[in-house]
């Protein structure tokens, strides 16, 4: 009886510790490599991958591809992510810091080439209780808006090439991209 009960202790930990490994080590993967890249190219501002670095954050993604990211810090304030890119099939994947993925689009379904996304923080519960309470906020829900339910997270636009000797000019393109980090409101109106 005894030899049983310890391999049920040893079932439930082996179980436990794949779960904790499974859950959260890829999230936390993912988070440190984000920061190691914020640290070379900083944040709010959009970026080429290099074949390598595309290589280590997103290893299931083909290397003829462009991958571009914008690191993006809503904790002062919105983030404005716009892409110019160019004709063909591209997707653009909006993550959090974890790695999860919280809006996502590709050509088909954008309708353009060209389109803006304003990237801000989630509301807490007690700002969604007021903001039900208003009768009319027309700032709310006008164009595209991503609320990210962590203050920092990750644009990415990934625009495949057929083969790598094009690679060079779909970056040129998609380069074209960018992020920048919007003024907060001052509440002052003259």
């Amino acid at each position: 009886m005894r030899h049983l009960f310890w391999a049920a202790v040893a079932l439930l930990a082996a179980v436990a510790a794949h779960a904790v490994f499974a859950l959260y080590v890829p999230g936390w993967w993912f988070s440190r490599s984000v920061e190691a890249m914020a640290a070379a190219h900083g944040r709010n501002s959009f970026f080429i991958l290099s074949p390598d670095e595309q290589a280590r954050l997103f290893p299931g993604l083909p290397r003829y591809g462009v991958t571009g990211i914008c690191i993006f810090d809503v904790s002062k304030g919105d983030v404005t992510f716009s892409a110019n890119l160019p004709d063909g099939f591209w997707v653009t994947t909006i993550y959090t810091d974890k790695a999860e993925a919280i809006y996502s689009v590709n050509n088909s379904q954008s309708g353009a080439n060209t389109f803006s996304v304003s990237l801000s923080r989630a509301p807490s519960l007690i700002e969604q209780i007021i903001q039900a309470t208003d009768k009319e906020r027309p700032e709310i829900d006008s164009g595209w808006t991503v609320d990210s339910p962590e203050s920092r997270g990750l644009a990415v636009i990934w625009y495949p090439t057929p083969e790598n000797g094009l690679r060079p000019i779909a970056a040129e393109a998609v380069a074209r991209s960018s992020c920048a980090g919007t003024a907060p409101a001052t509440g002052t109106e003259g």
